[in-house]
């Protein structure tokens, strides 16, 4: 198959939640099991108040992730996101379980690393756990166990990609069908110093020519004080990147690297330039492109290895025992 587009960065969780809901055939559905129990996975029993508990954890921290409010959401939308969970949770009992056989560990310091990034903005830690259907110790303990597992899965999923063997030609062929959606843009490194008039900015430019630091120059006499405390560094920008064709940038672009411009006219006033790197467009070679390629090529095979080990794994899921009943709506 021919790629024209870029390689795609799928987040390897997002794999997971986007295959997790089919990985299971249905010959592991069975009515053997006590009403109470969802899921069976060797000696481990899941109860539907269990797993009832975990998604409504697991619930709040999706909408906390995507910054929308449970309230008032549709409970037939929200009671279709609950069947779903029953499978992706069986589906990460086997992998954590692969995991286990594998011995995977995460230190603590990553996981209350990646707690202390849940909260670094609203809502904090204590509205968080007051919104959930139980005690803040046991929320706080459901939500480590969660985050613990989404890490740990991560981790072997990185893990599985690496054992991945990935046949040197299939990287040659896609290397070849998008090597051109892989080059980087021409791009200029600008640094300036900005003013609000055009005497100043002649002014500026005398004092350049006459031997002044650039950027000790822009620290003083600059207008942009974002850039000023960076002696005047914009960083690198491709053509149109503001969405707009400016004066400014035409200037960048045709400045020659290393010297003195201006001054230019912007909306934000006037400038003096230097460009001290021109960046010509440029296609990564196959060497420089092999790991990334070969990595997503890994990936579009990950799904097919996951599905091997949920298949084996001997996992019950017995949906009828999670289905609503008029008093759970």
């Amino acid at each position: 198959m021919t790629r024209k587009d870029a390689l795609p960065k799928l987040p390897v969780l997002l794999v997971l939640i986007t295959i997790g809901a089919s990985l299971l055939p249905a010959a592991f559905a069975s009515a053997a099991a006590a009403n109470d129990v969802v899921i069976e996975l060797d000696d481990v029993s899941i109860t539907r108040d269990a797993l009832d508990e975990r998604f409504a954890v697991a619930l709040q921290l999706l909408a906390m992730r995507q910054g929308i409010s449970l309230a008032g959401q549709d409970p037939a939308a929200i009671e279709n996101l609950r069947q779903q969970y029953l499978d992706k949770y069986a589906s990460e009992l086997v992998l954590l379980r692969e995991a286990q056989r594998r011995q995977i560990e995460l230190p603590d310091a990553v996981i209350d690393a990646e707690l202390a990034g849940l909260f670094e903005s609203e809502p904090d830690e204590a509205a968080f756990l007051e919104s959930l259907p139980m005690s803040p110790a046991r929320g706080r303990d459901r939500l480590r166990r969660i985050i613990t597992d989404e890490k740990t899965i991560e981790l072997l999923t990185e893990h599985m990609i690496k054992d991945i063997k990935i046949a040197p030609g299939d990287v040659i062929t896609l290397h070849h069908d998008i090597k051109d959606t892989l080059a980087t843009p021409e791009q200029v490194c600008v640094r300036h110093i900005q003013t609000e008039s055009l005497a100043e900015a002649n002014a500026v430019i005398d004092e350049l020519r006459s031997g002044a630091e650039f950027g000790e120059l822009a620290k003083s006499r600059s207008t942009d004080d974002a850039s000023a405390a960076l002696g005047g560094d914009l960083g690198c920008f491709e053509r149109g990147h503001g969405g707009t064709r400016s004066e400014f940038e035409r200037a960048a672009f045709a400045a020659t690297e290393g010297e003195l411009s201006g001054p230019v006219e912007s909306h934000l006033g006037f400038h003096a330039l230097i460009v001290y790197e021109h960046k010509m467009p440029r296609a990564p070679t196959l060497n420089e492109a092999y790991a990334q390629i070969e990595r997503e090529l890994a990936m579009e095979k990950l799904p097919q290895q996951i599905q091997a080990i949920v298949s084996n794994s001997g996992i019950r899921v017995y949906a009828e025992n999670y289905q609503s009943t008029a008093d759970d709506m």
